[in-house]
């Protein structure tokens, strides 16, 4: 089974459009094409239905997709958006409705936000989400004490909470993505599964090291396609990083369908079940069941999916 652990639905209203400016110039400079010609592509990017991710599972042989609702609406410079959250954590579950087989959703909350721990409560106790999705970038910390009744419902309900790591584009801010934050959360809460997303990002070495001193800390590995760009370096990486956690704790993720100008889905899942000869050569191997468990072991036994 191949589980992708990290992706989304997007649409031109359930992210304001400051955060998909700054998402065409970064994608325009990654794969060195004109910014106007990133921006008349936009528009392929958008689909709620769930029908465009299943298509690009189907042919990059992914089982299981896990969307993550994302909640921006409180983060300053990024304007207001169009749909209410829980119309957007309603778009998530939809698509898994239409696609129970193949999708699974998180809902997204800001834990500033009035009512809160209910619209959390209602979208796992009522609609199903089997986990949450904290994008602290929006601007808190995920050992601000407002998030903690939120990690207790988490754990009422026996689910994971994902939280962001890494940088972020403009107008968001990076400082609140820090994982050393994550830290105190997972003393805390020791029961309660965490995934650092983007494996800290530019914060890597501090993700690792929570995730080594804590038991109940997961990395997932979307966003790593950039890495891929230079094969040898990916794959060294990606040896470093088992070498220095548990491989039982490591996710395969894409942040679909962000990157997917850069790196398709079908490449990035082959970028893990066929390691090239290359890689071999200089003496970078892996084990079956290491891959195995990143690909989709590891977070089926974290979602209780049946295998």
């Amino acid at each position: 089974m191949i589980v992708d652990f990290h992706t989304h639905l997007c649409d031109r209203d359930g992210v304001a459009k400051p955060f998909w400016d700054g998402w065409a110039e970064v994608s325009a400079l990654r794969i060195n094409r004109p910014l106007e010609r990133v921006q008349k592509r936009l528009p392929e990017f958008w689909d709620i239905s769930g029908d465009m991710i299943v298509k690009d599972m189907d042919v990059a042989g992914i089982d299981k997709s896990l969307l993550l609702a994302i909640d921006w609406g409180l983060a300053r410079h990024l304007g207001e958006l169009k749909v209410s959250i829980e119309e957007i954590n309603r778009i998530y579950i939809d698509a898994v409705n239409k696609h129970p087989q193949r999708l699974i959703a998180f809902g997204g909350i800001d834990p500033r936000r009035d009512k809160a721990v209910s619209l959390i409560e209602k979208f796992l106790n009522e609609w199903g989400m089997k986990g949450i999705k904290f994008h602290t970038a929006a601007g808190f910390y995920p050992n601000d004490k407002a998030c903690y009744p939120i990690y207790e419902k988490a754990l009422e309900y026996g689910v994971p909470v994902l939280l962001h790591t890494g940088e972020v584009l403009n107008p968001l801010y990076f400082k609140y993505c820090q994982p050393i934050y994550v830290q105190e959360v997972a003393m805390d809460f020791p029961d309660l599964p965490i995934i650092l997303a983007h494996t800290g990002g530019c914060w890597y070495s501090e993700a690792v090291a929570i995730c080594n001193n804590s038991t109940n800390v997961y990395l997932d590995l979307s966003v790593w396609q950039s890495r891929l760009l230079r094969p040898l370096e990916f794959y060294r990486a990606l040896r470093t990083l088992l070498n220095s956690v548990p491989w039982q704790r490591v996710l395969f993720g894409s942040d679909y369908p962000f990157l997917k100008l850069l790196v398709n889905q079908e490449r990035w899942v082959k970028a893990f079940t066929e390691i090239p000869d290359s890689a071999k050569e200089q003496g970078i191997e892996f084990t079956d069941e290491e891959i195995a468990g990143i690909m989709g072991g590891n977070a089926a036994k974290l979602l209780r999916l049946a295998e």
